[in-house]
């Protein structure tokens, strides 16, 4: 742990908050005043540039209240290093991460070239959620839609509990699926949309 010129640290857009909270910069600036001791932000280093990885709000509130350093734990890494410590960053402390700061983790990760390849589980092992809202965001991006648990009959209709057909397996689809769903594969499909359909 060492202190940091605060004019060292580089974002390396491992911010994962859908927003800084401004509320939340005050309250720490105001306990920093009051001499308050935070933990340490976290910093990778490539041997030139500090990279932030985990601390916005503190490294934002220490700004603001003009310091000219803050404490960190410096870890050898690169930018990415940071990045993949932000996307876990506050699972376990600080500021609670709403369901917005995570889905914005989620796909940080899969809007990557490399990090897309991941299995879902991996993906969410490094951002601390669990592997299925993983797996239902990465379809989101994608487009895919979704298809029906129940096996469909011959006759191309979905059955029911007792085996009867239940319609077919477009109108089981189109119960199923949102309409962003709908529209994200029409536009995938480079489908047009009529102005009475949309």
């Amino acid at each position: 742990m060492t202190a940091i010129p605060l004019s060292q640290i580089q974002d390396a857009g491992a911010q994962m908050r859908a927003e800084i909270r401004a509320e939340t910069v005050n309250d720490y600036a105001e306990e920093m005043l009051r001499g308050a001791d935070f933990p340490p932000v976290i910093l990778y280093c490539d041997g030139t540039t500090y990279w932030l990885g985990d601390g916005y709000h503190r490294v934002e509130a220490a700004r603001k209240i003009e310091r000219e350093s803050i404490k960190a734990e410096i870890r050898q890494g690169t930018a990415r290093d940071a990045i993949l410590c932000g996307v876990g960053a506050n699972a376990t402390h600080g500021l609670q991460r709403t369901q917005a700061d995570k889905r914005r983790a989620i796909e940080r990760l899969l809007r990557d070239p490399e990090w897309a390849r991941w299995s879902d589980r991996k993906i969410a092992e490094a951002a601390k959620v669990d592997h299925k809202t993983v797996s239902k965001i990465r379809r989101e991006l994608s487009g895919e839609i979704p298809t029906p648990a129940k096996a469909m009959l011959p006759s191309g209709e979905i059955p029911t509990k007792s085996g009867k057909p239940n319609g077919s397996l477009v109108d089981g689809l189109l119960r199923t699926i949102s309409n962003e769903a709908l529209l994200a594969e029409c536009r995938r499909r480079n489908l047009t949309i009529g102005a009475a359909d949309a």
